[in-house]
């Protein structure tokens, strides 16, 4: 019995002791790692796992996670998943996000919302879910069932993360807005249709275009979404303190078809035209936000040409994916994945058999950072949800 103890205490000094590398240094490589190797450093030793833990260090990883374009997948089997393009290599490398091992047109699902590596989707049972999948945490929303979702966003200082939808009544109009606290047992509080002046509430009355579609940025403190084919020409901007709404117009050439980015700091706007020298990608970014003044920043020639010799499909769905100019061109039949750069350059291509890839607009960031309302209040297990299963 005592060579057996002997035994256990060695081998746990062992694991505490190795490997030795400075903290110092041993942060600024950890916090660049993926979160999948981060959670297998934990498991080095003690030390490792002190530091790999700490709020300040999960933040700093989060922080330092590349922004990624994610892209569905549905194939013809029952299989389905969302994954992340890092366009910053060649190929471009393909990280799973979800992943669904039962899908059909019964059992679909959709994307709604992405934030600081939070996703919020609903499945065909009109079920709410908000998950981390770099933990692989998820809680149900029952506040959302019949919701049209607009926006998932932080409130700071809090800290807490807010959902602004509203409801379809089986009318023409919408008449109200709502707000949801993540984690909270209260209901939705009614916002109403809050603006600075009454020629928005027409716009508003037909609801903002839903953000499983176009990702709303969020710049100096307030998000910013649209704009939808429904809102024209209009930006609409959202004060997360007020609860109120506002307009920013965007370039006088933009799209009502148009995407936002967050081009470093600077709100981004970009959509696609058929003009004379073929069809063009533009993206602009606002350099004097008070003033509402856009610049040009990329116009990219899209590689047409180059492509109908690939494949002759007629039909091509355009995204620019970066704030780098970045675009993704998705066509059917066969199903054809082209990435080109700023200049119009095919950097690469991508071809599925069977499988429908859709470059759903949004952005993931992973996150490691923990979060209050994943936790059980009474400690009972939650079974984990089929869109993890199939990871």
């Amino acid at each position: 019995m005592r060579k057996a103890g002997r035994g256990r205490r060695a081998r746990g000094e062992r694991r505490a002791a190795a490997p030795s590398v400075p903290e110092e240094l041993l942060w600024e490589i950890l916090v660049r790692l993926p979160a999948k190797d981060v959670l297998r450093c934990r498991a080095v030793c003690r030390s490792w796992c002190r530091l790999a833990t700490s709020a300040d260090f999960l933040l700093a990883h989060h922080r330092l996670q590349p922004a990624l374009p994610l892209v569905s997948f549905h194939g013809e089997l029952s299989e389905a998943s969302v994954e992340t393009f890092d366009l910053r290599r060649t190929p471009a490398e393909r990280r799973p996000v979800l992943a669904f091992n039962d899908y059909s047109h019964r059992k679909n699902f959709t994307i709604h919302a992405s934030c600081d590596g939070l996703l919020l989707l609903s499945l065909a049972n009109h079920r709410f879910y908000i998950c981390n999948p770099a933990t692989r945490q998820c809680v149900v929303l029952p506040g959302l069932t019949g919701a049209t979702v607009a926006a998932l966003y932080p409130l700071r200082p809090s800290g807490e993360y807010r959902v602004l939808f509203w409801k379809d009544v089986n009318t023409s109009t919408i008449d109200a807005y709502y707000v949801l606290t993540v984690g909270s047992s209260e209901k939705p509080r009614c916002i109403g249709m809050p603006v600075a002046s009454e020629s928005m509430k027409a716009v508003l009355r037909h609801g903002i275009y839903i953000a499983n579609k176009h990702l709303p940025v969020m710049l100096h403190g307030c998000l910013h979404m649209g704009p939808g084919c429904i809102l024209g020409s209009a930006i609409i901007v959202f004060d997360p303190v007020a609860e109120s709404f506002v307009r920013l117009m965007p370039p006088p050439t933009a799209l009502s078809r148009a995407n936002l980015h967050d081009i470093d700091g600077t709100l981004g706007i970009s959509s696609t035209f058929d003009d004379r020298s073929g069809r063009v990608a533009k993206l602009w970014e606002l350099q004097d936000y008070e003033m509402g003044i856009w610049s040009l920043k990329y116009q990219i020639k899209l590689p047409v040409q180059e492509m109908t010799r690939i494949t002759d499909s007629k039909y091509y769905y355009v995204t620019v994916v970066s704030e780098n100019g970045d675009v993704l061109i998705r066509c059917r039949h066969p199903w054809y994945l082209f990435h080109c750069d700023s200049k119009g350059k095919l950097v690469d291509k991508f071809l599925w058999d069977g499988v429908c890839p859709n470059v759903t607009g949004h952005w993931f960031k992973q996150s490691l950072v923990r979060h209050a309302f994943f936790q059980m209040q009474d400690g009972s297990c939650v079974r984990q949800p089929r869109f993890f299963r199939g990871l």
